[in-house]
């Protein structure tokens, strides 16, 4: 494997995986600061995605790296029912990568963007001990189908849209096993290394908004239900149920019962708790309810928004739990 022996030679490898020019960039990479042509406001995320915190070489591929570094961008996008515009990258990589991992990770982030009509639009690169990205993501709003969080009043309906707990899984299983795991837990090994941006969702919903006039909340599952539903309800309560677990979480869920717990039981608040879902968690009106389900076609109607400030899940009152990354250390 040859060696990167300069930023020369990581611009010809990004150069290769994303053009210079796009419809949307006025002043493309390569100047000090490049322009982009955008709407009537922006829609601005920036993530860090760092290795042995976010993710961890032994089993994530290149494109893995790249697809999910960018990924967790769009999916706050989504969440905002905004239109993706442009992204920025600050890359920091070790001494001695190679160029196919370089070339690797570029191209699993250009495998996401392509679809997406989504420029690189530039950023910057450095060295560290550490392979380490962090992206800026930039989208098209409008008032009118702007989504945003702690939207909601009591009655309304809580809704999901996408699994949650499966990715939770996968991390489990990954680290425990590394890529050997995928052949048993295909699917939840894939919701933790490529999750998918729920963007036509948030576009949607943002649509909906705006022709109804309507109240909706939404968010994306980052965190776990558990810490990202208070984030959505800020002080509100809600009664939920919570939806069946998938297979591989329930298979999951078998080998970790002992002294009498019911694999079920283990399944069901590992949904709860979550973490890197990247699902979707919204409330509405309940005359918008039956048209959010039809927009959103694996969608689940969750529960009910309450104003005694408790989250109740499947009988449970939920206690502060979920991820965060400075109390978990």
């Amino acid at each position: 494997m040859s060696a990167i022996t300069s930023e020369d030679s990581i611009l010809d490898i990004i150069n290769r995986h994303f053009p210079t020019e796009h419809p949307r960039l006025l002043l493309g990479r390569g100047d000090d600061c490049c322009v982009l042509a955008t709407g009537e406001a922006l829609a601005i995320s920036t993530d860090l995605f760092m290795e042995d915190v976010h993710f961890r070489r032994r089993y994530f591929t290149p494109g893995d790296i790249g697809w999910k570094a960018l990924a967790v961008n769009v999916s706050d996008l989504a969440a905002a029912g905004a239109h993706p515009a442009g992204f920025s990258l600050g890359l920091a990589l070790p001494h001695g990568v190679s160029a196919e991992l370089v070339d690797g990770l570029f191209a699993g982030m250009a495998e996401l963007a392509g679809p997406l009509q989504l420029p690189l639009t530039g950023g910057d690169l450095s060295m560290a001990d550490r392979l380490h990205l962090c992206v800026t993501v930039f989208g098209d709003t409008t008032p009118a189908t702007r989504l945003r969080r702690r939207n909601a009043c009591p009655g309304d309906l809580v809704f999901l849209g996408g699994r949650i707990g499966l990715a939770r899984v996968g991390l489990n299983v990954l680290e425990a096993q590394g890529r050997a795991a995928m052949d048993a837990y295909p699917e939840a090994c894939a919701a933790h290394l490529r999750p998918e941006p729920r963007l036509r969702d948030g576009l949607r919903l943002g649509a909906l908004q705006e022709q109804q006039n309507g109240r909706i909340s939404l968010m994306d599952v980052s965190d776990g239900l558990a810490r990202d539903l208070p984030r959505l309800l800020g002080g509100l309560g809600a009664d939920l149920q919570l939806p069946a677990p998938h297979p591989e979480c329930l298979s999951w869920a078998g080998r970790q019962a002992s002294n009498g717990q019911e694999a079920a039981d283990i399944a069901l608040k590992n949904c709860w708790l979550g973490g890197e879902d990247y699902a979707v968690v919204g409330t509405c009106e309940p005359r918008l309810a039956a048209t959010v389900m039809t927009l959103i076609p694996d969608g689940t109607v969750l529960g009910r928004v309450t104003d005694d400030g408790i989250l109740r899940w499947n009988g449970h009152v939920a206690g502060n739990e979920g991820f965060d990354h400075f109390a978990s250390h």
